[in-house]
């Protein structure tokens, strides 16, 4: 791929006209940035704002692709289809580093076409921190600060959406409801911080047993819950067993601390006229089992 530019766009449009050519650049009007600024405005989903600025690109300048990353966040937003000809874009505000822009075409791109993009991306980098500050403000509202998984308020707003989603595509959705034995002890045991530490630890195990597409929350004090999407009773039963190999794993590799955590577990499938309430009140009873039945077990 052929790449004709790279430029850091920090906040306004970007190039003067060049010295030696007989008319200024003036490549997109006030007008047509205004209604760029107009169709972005109040956009903070980041890959809803990319789409909108690419079709609205595409329809003045000929791009045939658009690529948006931000490392931090793991982000990577792609429209079109790439072409050999690139143009590079580093996106700051205020010296806030806000993601790279990589805009392709078919044909090599002339000095007014870099100039009207430089000019667009002058109004996509205030969209683009806009949308990164809600996105920065989502994390904090859903996800919880001990550790880092998802929170009650998410699953609240999760769990009901991938019901729909299950029952529209029709796919199994299984749930498991897990809860650390015995908490309590190792509170007192370890203290409040040496308790946080193993929380942590055990969230870490459970994200590091599953897909991308599962989805992991903090249910309670003690207690997690992970949603298992496109999966049936066996396979949640199998993720299940992976989670308790995991923190067994890990246990092995702590023992000097005198504190090894297990797990109870239990496991409910999505069935004909389940909402997420009945699912997780499934779930819930699958996990009482569990405790009754001597702890360290999956029901």
């Amino acid at each position: 791929m052929k790449k004709v530019a790279t430029l850091e766009v920090a906040g306004s449009a970007a190039r003067k006209p060049i010295p030696g050519l007989h008319e200024p650049l003036q490549a997109l009007s006030e007008r047509a940035l205004l209604g760029l600024h107009r169709q972005l405005q109040g956009t903070l989903g980041l890959s809803c704002l990319v789409n909108r600025f690419f079709g609205w690109l595409a329809e003045q300048l000929p791009v045939a692709s658009i690529e948006y990353v931000y490392p931090d966040e793991g982000l990577r937003l792609v429209d079109g289809e790439a072409r050999q000809h690139s143009a590079h874009y580093v996106l700051r505000l205020e010296q806030r580093y806000l993601g790279e822009v990589t805009l392709t075409a078919q044909q090599r791109m002339s000095e007014r076409h870099l100039f009207a993009q430089e000019q667009a991306m002058g109004v996509l980098v205030h969209c683009v921190k806009n949308a990164l500050d809600h996105l920065a403000l989502e994390k904090v509202a859903y996800h919880d600060s001990l550790t880092g998984v998802m929170n009650r308020t998410a699953l609240d707003e999760l769990l009901p959406k991938e019901v729909d989603r299950a029952r529209r595509y029709d796919y199994d959705l299984s749930v498991a409801m897990i809860d650390i034995d015995h908490f309590k002890a190792i509170n007192d045991q370890l203290g409040h911080l040496g308790a946080d530490a193993v929380l942590r630890e055990v969230a870490g195990a459970i994200k590091g047993q599953l897909r991308s597409s599962d989805l992991t929350f903090r249910y309670g004090g003690d207690e997690f819950l992970v949603v298992l999407p496109g999966t049936a009773a066996s396979g949640a039963r199998s993720a299940a067993q992976q989670i308790m190999r995991a923190v067994d794993r890990h246990n092995a590799a702590q023992q000097a601390r005198g504190v090894t955590p297990q797990l109870c577990i239990g496991v409910a499938s999505l069935q004909m006229g389940d909402d997420s309430a009945q699912l997780l009140s499934r779930a819930d009873r699958a996990l009482y089992d569990a405790k009754q039945a001597g702890r360290n077990c999956i029901r």
